[in-house]
Parts: C-alpha cells; structure tokens; sequence
C-alpha cells in the first residue's frame, strides 16, 4: 500500500511518497510513478532508497540541486549501496567479455564528474517525467529474483525507448 506523505524537502517544497513494502518492489514503484504523473505539474521524480550511502556532496539539497543542474532525462547520484558483498556503487556496464550481463562500476576516480554507464540503482537517481511518458507500461518488473532487477529492467527499457 503506497501512503501519500505531505513533507516538504528543504528548498524542494514537494511531495514524497514512501514505499511500504506491503507488496512486491517493483508493483510499488510502478504505483508510486502512476499516482505521480497524475499531477500535470510534476517535471521530475527523484528515487530515493533508504540503504544508499551518497558520496560528496553529503547535504541532500546539494545534491538534488547538482542533479537538477545536468537537465539530463536520467541522471544519477553517486552513491554506495548494500551489496552481498558490502557498500558497492551502485552503477553498471555490460560486460566487456561479451557474456551477458553487467560489471559493477570500475575506473571512476574523484576527478570525473560525468560518467555515462549501461544500468543504475535507484538509489538516489532523478528522472524527467517525459522518460516516463517514453516508456510503455509497466515501467518496472522484476519477475526472476535471481534475475536482473527492476531497477535494470528499467534501465534497459528506457534505452530501449531512446
């Protein structure tokens, strides 16, 4: 069940849903994008996940500002998340090899400020509406819990849809 939550972000007076975890993952997010685009004056969403470790700048407002700045249609904070395997980033490419599937991210160094990779979590990542009215519903799925998540079903679908 998706609670509508009336809380104003600092400098960002707009409205936040919080996901429950009453029903599968990716059912909420497509729930929370659908009752979201509702609303005409609605221009981006931000995906924020309760287990991500943001990099500099540390100040969410900061941050969101920066995100905002990059006018891109989807654009990602970087940010360490829960992995099986500790605090990762959260940012993938395809696999070099040519196998299918994808690498976590390697090479990033403090000097870049812009990296383009295949996939990322929604951790922390801001999306222009217009990506959603790109996309045909369902925006995510995630039927295979061994397979590839709903954040990368996403990812791929939005590339999909150019």
């Amino acid at each position: 069940m998706l609670v509508p939550l009336q809380a104003p972000v600092p400098e960002f007076d707009k409205h936040v849903m919080i996901m429950r975890g009453i029903v599968n993952l990716d059912t909420e997010r497509n729930l929370m994008v659908r009752e979201t685009l509702k609303d005409p004056a609605v221009t981006h969403l931000l995906f924020v996940d309760s287990d991500m470790i943001p990099e500099k700048p540390t100040n969410p407002n900061e941050a969101i500002k920066i995100l905002l700045s990059l006018n891109a249609p989807i654009v990602s904070g970087l940010y360490r998340a829960k992995q099986k395997t500790g605090y990762d980033y959260a940012m993938w490419d395809k696999n070099p090899s040519g196998s299918h599937g994808y690498v976590a991210l390697s090479g990033w160094t403090p000097n870049t400020n812009w990296l383009q990779v295949a996939v990322v979590g929604f951790g922390f990542v801001l999306l222009k509406r217009e990506v959603f009215e790109k996309i045909q519903y369902p925006w995510f799925a995630w039927d295979k819990p061994d397979g590839i998540s709903e954040d990368f079903f996403f990812c791929e679908k939005a590339r999909a849809s150019g």
